[in-house]
C-alpha cells in the first residue's frame, strides 16, 4: 500500500528568501542526480512546488508549501518504498536544511 507521509523543517528566512534558496537548492540536486533519475520534474507556482522524480523505477510525488516560518513538505511513496520511509524523512529533511542554508545572493 502507498503511504502519504509529512514533514516540516523550519526555519528564520521569511517566506520568499526560503522560496528562493529552495528553488536554487532543487535545481541544484535535479542537476546533479538528474542523469540517474528516470524522472525529475518541479513545478513552482509562487510558494508551492510539485515534485515528481523517478527512481529505483518507482514514481515518487511530492509538494512543498514554503510559509514563513517553515517548508511544510507531502511525499506519496509507492509501496515498494513505503517500509523505507523513515530513510526518506530523513533524506528530505537534511537536504531540505541543506538547501536553506545556501548562501543568500552577494550585492554588487
Amino acid at each position: 500500500m502507498a503511504r502519504e507521509m509529512t514533514i516540516s523543517i523550519p526555519h528564520q528566512l521569511g517566506a520568499e528568501e526560503a522560496t528562493r534558496r529552495l528553488r536554487e537548492g532543487l535545481e541544484k540536486m535535479r542537476t546533479n542526480f538528474g542523469p540517474k533519475l528516470s524522472a525529475a520534474e518541479i513545478a513552482w507556482r509562487e510558494k508551492h512546488a510539485d515534485l515528481r522524480v523517478g527512481a529505483l523505477g518507482q514514481i515518487i510525488d511530492g509538494e512543498l508549501d514554503v510559509t514563513d516560518d517553515a517548508v511544510n513538505v507531502k511525499v506519496r511513496l509507492p509501496w515498494v518504498l513505503a517500509a523505507m520511509s523513515e530513510k526518506v524523512a530523513g533524506f528530505l529533511k537534511s537536504r531540505g536544511a541543506e538547501a536553506l542554508r545556501l548562501e543568500p545572493p552577494r550585492k554588487t
